[in-house]
């Protein structure tokens, strides 16, 4: 049998080592950087390529040239010498190419001309599946936008931009004005609904920003929304304007990304996904980030500093955004550099053996495509599946894009310009805070009860209440999980003070009839057998808690006076108390809630092993004290507690480690809510629960999935290291209170 129970425990010891590798294995990918390696070279047709980009499958190639020709080159999947075909035989009749801006995020082109006309070119592909699905073959075309000609002096105009966003689309451009200056012209293009649909886009309002310009401007961007517009000075100071369907401009802010900077001197600036952060450039290779956000006290969206980069080696030559994620590519001279805005990671840099032209991200964000000064393409296949991922993801505090500040926080949903938040910090507070508030309701019932079950109930009702409790335990987690979302928190709630007088009532009339008890002579006292004590607290306990359920809305209605905008009128909320006083959140599903629910789940296992604990001193360590004159109380208090210590602390962390990995109770009674403080009427979000709510969205292997698995090793971590300090202390009490003396 020695041995049967020798291999039955290193058979548990080897199964938890072998689940922690297990849970190891799967987060490691989370930590490592991209990985880049060369696939291809292509040679290109050597035409003054001014920009180029690529389709989704790496099949075709579109670049413009110095003639203003848009030509598409299909790539060979060995690669070598690319025989050129064009497509766009060249620009709409006498259009002469004088700039250009490549929106690589959606394939589109804004080119102008010498005369200030505005051309919008989008490139689309189709794949044919005539030849099997197998291999598609991929079909170019161009989407050519209405032609809008910026103001009436025929002048140059040059770096246009154009945005199209769900109310309205906006093209915009510098162009010189008669005296020598240069003005911002913007141009809103409208789109009228038919009863088959959309109409064609039609040129409407066109505004002039030469009167609100405050310096010479170097460069705009549009927002995406099509509502706004980024204006850069040569100064390096940067101005905000907000645009509207009739073309009514005004300033929204102006500040200077270089401030803190000595000597900064502005080169460009770049949307990253989603159009909400730009990257400024100065002309050293300097660049940080500032993104939109909506501050409370200006109520409206203004850019505020987000992020700063590690400097590149030289002035920025190429820029590219990711269209899967907030990576973005840079180069300078032979110099390469992936970084992600959320975390301003280095996903992967190098410097490669030939000067870079242009580099652009692939658009499945699975290789990186560079274009030589030699016209040579080289493709590098890349690996990063979880770009998002990291230590500074998971445990420090990011400021996140659309939000002021640096915080924790956990959202692993949203579209594919959303910067995931994967923060570990705010489920390990829910997951403590659930544990507290559970331990704090359950451990001074189970304790007391075990006590006097234990050292004063007569014998014959210990045999009905310990099965009792025990039974308890076998209760399931989801049965206490539905009655206390849905029965429970309401009540709660509801009825703050009543519940909480309800609950102080016990504990005050259980002492006060105590007292009353221990001062009634003795003639009356014996009359009641040994262990049937509890029968004359237990009724005027419940009385008084009963009371202080009545008295809990008249305590209510006297300290807790708000005023009621709906009613017009002063009532009694002890839930508006605390959100207009206090400035606390109230949830209805709330940590009291679960402090109540886990507690009654908890009570059992802490009741049982502390009852079986203190049973099992010897009786003779009794006997001895009682026989000595101490009372039972004392004994109790003196030498079965600290005999029975070990025990009493194995009780307890049993409990904690119950409550902490609970997960029913925590997914029905909390609301998931993700909070990072220990309010009581508010809900949270535990390691375990959020195990189970996102697990059904997780795609296997993807970033979601291993992270979940990072929260069940931060669990396993947590609880292997509570456990091990538990046993050494419950050791050393047990050496400690081998004999009390």
């Amino acid at each position: 049998m020695t041995g049967l129970i020798m291999v039955g425990g290193v058979s548990i010891i080897v199964a938890v080592f072998f689940i922690f590798v297990f849970i190891a294995f799967k987060i490691m990918p989370l930590f490592r950087a991209a990985e880049v390696s060369e696939a291809q070279t292509f040679v290109v047709p050597d035409k003054g390529i001014l920009s180029f980009g690529v389709d989704e499958s790496r099949q075709m190639l579109y670049v413009l040239t110095e003639a203003g020709d848009l030509y598409f080159l299909p790539l060979a999947e060995e690669g070598g010498e690319v025989p050129a075909f064009t497509v766009d035989a060249g620009l709409a009749g006498d259009f002469e190419l004088h700039s250009f801006y490549h929106d690589l995020q959606r394939d589109r082109f804004v080119l102008t001309s010498n005369d200030g006309r505005v051309q919008v070119k989008e490139i689309r592909f189709t794949q044919d599946f005539s030849g099997g699905t197998a291999n598609p073959v991929v079909r170019p075309s161009i989407n050519l936008l209405p032609e809008v000609r910026l103001g009436t002096e025929n002048r140059p105009a040059f770096g246009a931009v154009y945005s199209a966003g769900d109310r309205q689309r906006l093209v915009a451009a510098l162009q010189e004005t008669g005296d020598g200056r240069t003005t911002v012209r913007a141009a809103i293009l409208t789109q009228r609904r038919t009863p088959f649909g959309p109409g064609p886009l039609q040129i409407g309002a066109q505004a002039d920003l030469l009167d609100l310009l405050s310096g010479e401007p170097k460069q705009i961007l549009a927002l995406g929304t099509g509502d706004g517009l980024v204006v850069a000075y040569t100064d390096g100071r940067i101005e905000f304007f907000s645009i509207n369907a009739q073309a009514e401009t005004r300033r929204v802010q102006g500040f200077d990304p270089f401030a803190e900077r000595t000597g900064a001197s502005f080169s460009r600036m770049e949307f990253i996904l989603g159009d909400q952060t730009i990257v400024f450039f100065d002309e050293t290779g300097y660049h940080v980030a500032w993104n939109l956000a909506f501050i409370p006290e200006e109520a409206r969206r203004l850019f505020i500093p987000s992020k700063t980069f590690d400097d590149l080696p030289g002035p920025l030559e190429s820029f590219a955004p990711s269209r899967r994620n907030k990576t973005f590519l840079v180069t300078s001279g032979n110099f390469a550099r992936l970084s992600l805005l959320t975390t301003m990671a280095t996903r992967w840099q190098a410097n490669l053996d030939f000067d870079i032209h242009q580099a652009i991200i692939a658009p499945r964000y699975d290789a990186l495509i560079f274009l030589d000064t030699r016209s040579r393409l080289h493709i590098k296949e890349m690996v990063d599946d979880h770009p998002i991922a990291g230590f500074t993801a998971f445990f420090a505090r990011i400021q996140y894009e659309g939000r002021p500040g640096r915080i924790w926080d956990w959202q692993s949903d949203g579209g594919a310009d959303f910067e995931r938040k994967l923060s570990m910090v705010p489920l390990m507070i829910g997951t403590l805070k659930g544990t507290v508030y559970a331990m704090f309701i359950a451990v001074p019932i189970a304790l007391l009860s075990a006590v006097y079950v234990s050292q004063f109930l007569r014998p014959s009702l210990k045999r009905v209440v310990k099965p009792t409790m025990e039974i308890m335990a076998s209760l399931p987690s989801v049965i206490l999980g539905f009655f206390a979302g849905m029965w429970l928190s309401p009540i709660i709630s509801n009825a703050v003070p009543s519940v909480m007088l309800a609950v102080i009532g016990i504990f005050v009339g259980a002492l006060i009839t105590g007292l009353v008890w221990t001062r009634l002579p003795k003639h009356i006292r014996l009359r009641v057998p040994t262990g049937w004590e509890f029968f004359f607290v237990l009724g005027p306990a419940l009385f008084v808690a009963f009371l202080g359920w009545q008295f809990g809305q008249v305590v209510e209605n006297w300290l807790f006076v708000q005023y009621d905008e709906s009613l017009g009128r002063d009532v009694g909320s002890f839930r508006m108390w605390v959100v207009q006083v206090l400035g606390w959140d109230f949830e209805t599903r709330n940590a009291l809630v679960v402090g109540f629910a886990m507690g009654f789940a908890v009570i059992p296992i802490i009741f049982t092993i502390s009852e079986d604990s203190m049973s099992n001193v010897p009786n003779a360590f009794r006997s001895g004290s009682l026989a000595l004159g101490a009372s039972r109380w004392q004994t109790a208090m003196r030498i079965v507690i600290p005999t029975a210590a070990a025990g009493i602390f194995s009780a307890l962390m049993i409990g904690f480690g119950r409550a902490i990995g609970e997960t029913m109770i925590m997914v029905m009674a909390t609301g998931n809510a993700v909070v990072q403080d220990f309010n009581p009427f508010t809900g949270m979000r535990t390691l375990s629960a959020n195990i189970a709510v996102e697990i059904s969205e997780a795609e296997q292997n993807g970033t979601l999935y291993r992270t979940l698995f990072l929260c069940a090793f931060i669990l396993f971590v947590f609880t292997f290291t509570l456990n091990t300090f538990a046993e050494l202390l419950r050791q050393w009490l047990r050496k400690r209170y081998r004999a009390v003396e």
